[in-house]
């Protein structure tokens, strides 16, 4: 399975000069992007809410040792990094920061409700899926990447629909009350 470290080793490739927290945050956004433009996980580790915004602790605790390299990921990953990279490489490291301070994810997951700080606590992947898909619907954002599709018999492609609403029922039911 995919981790943070492989989609990190990834942005250092395409972005040889990151600074750590840049990067920590577009770990995060290809995560919350791919939550939304696939339903799909990006990487098996969490994402959790620090205070300078949200991360993984995995890649973090591993941005020093962690060397460039391009074939750690899938091809359909690496659409999505690109197009992160694309889009957010336009803002500084702070500008980052204050970005994800303002959004759902980390602003419910950091703010407890008692009015404390909760660091650390896991942001949920459905309040990534519906904060990204939200603003993709109101053309936010950046561009979702296309991503090839295999040409599969009818019986297959019935399957792997009957498969795709289960597992994206709530993102369907999103879209479907706009």
């Amino acid at each position: 399975m995919t981790t943070s470290v492989d989609v990190l080793q990834y942005i250092k490739f395409a972005l040889p000069e990151v600074s750590v927290t840049k990067a920590m945050k577009l770990v995060y956004y290809t995560q919350a992007w791919s939550l939304a433009w696939t339903g799909q996980d990006a990487f098996s580790d969490p994402v959790v809410a620090w205070q300078y915004g949200p991360t993984t602790e995995l890649a973090y605790k591993n941005f020093t040792a962690t060397v460039p390299r391009s074939d750690g990921i899938s091809a359909e990953l690496k659409s999505v990094v690109d197009a992160i990279v694309g889009y957010y490489n336009q803002f500084t490291a702070t500008q980052l920061v204050d970005r994800t301070h303002s959004e759902s994810p980390w602003k419910k997951t950091f703010n407890s409700l008692s009015g404390g700080h909760e660091a650390g606590r896991a942001i949920a992947p459905t309040d990534m899926k519906k904060e990204y898909t939200m603003q993709a619907l109101k053309g936010e954002g950046p561009t979702r990447p296309s991503f090839d599709a295999a040409i599969i018999g009818d019986e297959k492609f019935e399957k792997l629909l009957s498969k795709i609403r289960t597992e994206r029922r709530e993102a369907l039911d999103l879209l479907a009350s706009r």
